[in-house]
């Protein structure tokens, strides 16, 4: 309450200043005059920018078409269409994909992207990103001639497309060499893209610094609006700085101050302290869904009687609510509002229950004996406050409940320990298609091996018409909520504050700086 009160107090201190310089400045002919830089203050810090092995939704939000443009990406309907392909064709029994390739596309190295770079980015990536691989078994992309690759299954597999242009771990295209020169973890040591900005540097705590690339090769029509994310990209700053700052007050002081043109991750506190701010506007959206993931690969948790006590326990209003204070909607789907297709009431009945008296009985059948349960946590958008209600709504029940809180970087390394942890809190980003959720995958942290889970995926991953496609993910989902790979809490919105002399931007899943410009 003391750093909200300073910070309120900081922000009342300087808004004289900013109200009587609201319009924005001009040379002596008269001619508005634009920034050459702009600063975007984050609340956290990248693992790496190889998004081909990294679900990180800062580096996505940071690089996705930014620095690294895909074959195909999303348009407002959430579709895939054609980026660095031109056009691209499906086989009738979806076993076949041909993309054509955009011609005379430039990398940040000054090489033209050929068929051999797609062929090595792709499949670097299926090797990276487990959904993809599973997707396409031992297939993979091969050479037709310098401007053309196909990739042959042998099952069917529709959605690929989608999971081209809308996965978590995005489907970069990077030129043959940078591929193939990996460091000790097996990342990128170069990031060599095709989009309208090239990485320039990297201090570590401080800022990741992005330069306008002057040989940028758009794609579509000049003069017409973004499509989702697909369209014609005008770069006119010259510099991005996304500069890391954990504190959220500071971020809100900043943007008030103008040390930053628009920040990210407001929060149910500075939400209302930005929105005083003059000249400033504010988006909110879904973005993403909020999950408590099991441990179902050893302890307590791979028991599924525990799992669906503590799942009938919880109360998600409550759990949300800590974290999130009113940016979050309650909801049993495992899709966002983004996209309508998937919505589904399957298991809806297994939501949100409330109900002690039943998860007391579900213990019974567990034969729960009092062994602690473990939940693994950071303090990342305040998840450790959620954790904390868990805790206590699930010791008024029995169970012997212990949090162990950490920073995010740190969760990411104990997840993938199964003995360390019996569940453990994160949020996954709207994807395009169910196949897209990471939880699903049985090598994820959490491990959700079971047969008949795996089974259902693949009858949604073989389906040929979307609307098969539809039956097999209304029976996937009414099954994962009696398996529980996880508890799906409901989703959570996203907000961003940015003075309005940043006009242009892109706010589809995001906000996205291809075609902004500001005012000094």
């Amino acid at each position: 309450m003391l750093k909200k009160n300073l910070a309120e107090l900081l922000l009342a201190a300087v808004t004289c200043m900013i109200m009587v310089s609201c319009n924005g400045k001009k040379n002596s002919s008269g001619t508005t005059l634009y920034k050459d830089e702009i600063h975007i203050a984050v609340q956290q810090e990248a693992p790496s920018l190889d998004l081909h092995k990294n679900s990180s939704l800062i580096a996505r939000q940071m690089c996705s078409g930014t620095v690294w443009e895909k074959l195909v990406t999303l348009n407002a309907n959430a579709e895939p269409v054609p980026e660095l392909c031109s056009s691209y064709t499906v086989s009738k029994d979806a076993k076949e994909f041909v993309f054509y390739l955009r011609k005379g596309v430039k990398f940040h190295d000054g090489t033209e992207m050929k068929a051999e770079d797609v062929c090595a980015s792709m499949n670097r990536w299926f090797q990276g990103f487990s959904v993809a691989g599973k997707l396409v078994g031992s297939s993979r992309f091969e050479k037709i001639d310098d401007y053309t690759v196909k990739i042959k299954l042998e099952k069917p597999a529709l959605t690929l497309p989608d999971v081209i242009a809308g996965a978590a771990q995005p489907a970069m295209i990077t030129t043959a060499a940078a591929c193939a020169n990996e460091d000790a973890k097996g990342m990128v040591k170069e990031y060599i893209g095709t989009g309208p900005y090239k990485f320039d540097s990297w201090v570590q705590d401080q800022y990741i610094k992005l330069e306008k690339f002057n040989d940028y090769v758009p794609y579509g029509k000049k003069g017409e609006p973004m499509d989702g994310w697909a369209g014609y990209k005008d770069p006119k700053i010259k510099t991005l700085y996304f500069d890391i700052v954990k504190e959220a007050t500071t971020r809100v002081a900043g943007l008030q101050t103008g040390q930053y043109d628009l920040i990210y991750n407001l929060t149910d506190d500075t939400y209302d302290m930005a929105s005083r701010i003059p000249n400033v506007q504010i988006q909110k959206a879904q973005e993403g869904t909020v999950a408590y993931v099991f441990n179902k690969k050893q302890g307590i948790a791979s028991n599924l009687y525990f799992r669906q006590a503590v799942n009938a326990a919880i109360d998600c209003d409550e759990l949300l609510g800590a974290a999130y204070g009113k940016f979050y909607d309650l909801g049993s789907c495992y899709m966002d509002s983004a996209q309508p297709f998937w919505y589904s009431e399957a298991g809806k009945e297994n939501y949100n229950q409330k109900n002690p008296e039943k998860a007391k009985e579900l213990l019974a059948k567990a034969e729960y004996k009092g062994q602690p349960f473990r939940i693994l946590v950071s303090t990342l958008s305040n998840m450790d406050k959620s954790a904390l209600v868990m805790k206590q709504e699930l010791e008024k029940i029995g169970i012997n409940t212990q949090l162990i809180v950490v920073d995010w970087a740190t969760l990411t390394q104990y997840r993938t320990d199964p003995s360390r942890y019996d569940i453990y809190f994160t949020s996954f980003a709207s994807v395009p298609v169910p196949s897209l959720k990471l939880y699903f995958g049985p090598s994820y942290p959490g491990w959700s091996e079971d047969r008949q889970l795996q089974n259902y995926m693949a009858d949604f991953n073989s389906a040929v018409t979307k609307d098969d496609a539809k039956k097999a993910w209304d029976i996937l989902q009414g099954y994962s909520w009696e398996y529980l790979p996880l508890i799906n809490a409901g989703h959570y919105v996203a907000a961003y504050a940015w003075n309005k002399k940043l006009s242009g931007l892109d706010t589809y899943g995001g906000v996205y700086f291809w075609n902004a410009s500001s005012e000094k």
